[in-house]
């Protein structure tokens, strides 16, 4: 089966189509249909002149191209590879419910059954005003902040960047006070925070669709016209959906390339 991207049809032929962008075209067909695997290294500029009978620039187009369609990723030195990814899923809000202690990431990546890097790093600061607001705390009010890099796939692909605080005053001198260490280190927010006799009972999520900044754009790996999703989030204990004096556990700020994630919701109607 052919699959068809958006802005071709076979009604509608590109005799008059550029060069480099037909060589794309037809590496792109070659991935969708299986011929080309994950991970395989796609011809070096040289080989591709000499396949094709064609320039240096026109080579380097074609390539340049297949990856802003996402169908292959540059590393430097070694070449440009197939990148076809296998998408994790993130479902709201089953992905919250109770009793699922692994961290979200980690179950959506076994889903996908792709392996997955993730660094993080906890640091203790103070609240930023904005930050403050969201967490119903003083600017200035001591906070953990936990930054998260996530890779996957081989080679490995970045997935998400984010950043993630909590405020001090109720996880300081407690077994979850960072986010990573203590005997409960290896659990999602909700059976973190029960531990310490919180119930988390809501999560908060604004998207955000748009384009990244040149510096996003570097940080994780994309071209800088490939729309970026951007998360706000966060985890309450409340006693009624809206009210003024929920309690906000956690905040963050998550951000990834929208072609790595697809966004499920399943709510029921009341």
């Amino acid at each position: 089966m052919t699959e068809l991207i958006f802005g071709d049809h076979p009604d509608f032929p590109h005799n008059d189509e550029p060069r480099y962008k037909q060589i794309a075209k037809e590496y792109r067909q070659k991935i969708i249909d299986g011929q080309l695997q994950d991970g395989e290294k796609l011809p070096s500029e040289a080989q591709l002149c000499e396949i094709h009978d064609v320039s240096p620039i026109t080579a380097r187009s074609a390539m340049r191209l297949l990856r802003e369609w996402g169908f292959a990723n540059g590393v430097r030195g070694k070449g440009v590879f197939v990148r076809r990814l296998h998408k994790l899923t993130r479902i709201a809000p089953l992905r919250y419910f109770r009793g699922q202690e692994a961290r979200t990431y980690v179950r959506e990546a076994e889903a996908a059954n792709v392996e997955m890097n993730v660094e993080h790093r906890t640091t203790k600061t103070t609240a930023p005003a904005n930050i403050a607001e969201r967490l119903g705390i003083d600017e200035g009010d001591p906070v953990t902040c936990t930054r998260y890099f996530i890779r996957m796939g081989n080679p490995p692909q970045p997935v998400t960047s984010s950043h993630a605080w909590e405020p001090l005053a109720l996880t300081g001198g407690t077994d979850i006070e960072l986010p990573h260490e203590g005997p409960h280190a290896d659990k999602g927010i909700v059976d973190r925070f029960r531990e310490i006799g919180r119930h988390v009972n809501q999560v908060e999520e604004r998207l955000d669709i748009r384009t990244p900044t040149a510096e996003e754009a570097k940080l994780l790996d994309i071209p800088a016209n490939r729309p970026v999703v951007q998360i706000t989030q966060t985890f309450r204990v409340a006693d009624r959906i809206g009210a003024e004096d929920d309690l906000a556990v956690e905040t963050a700020d998550i951000l990834f390339p929208a072609d790595r994630y697809e966004l499920r919701y399943v709510m029921d109607v009341r």
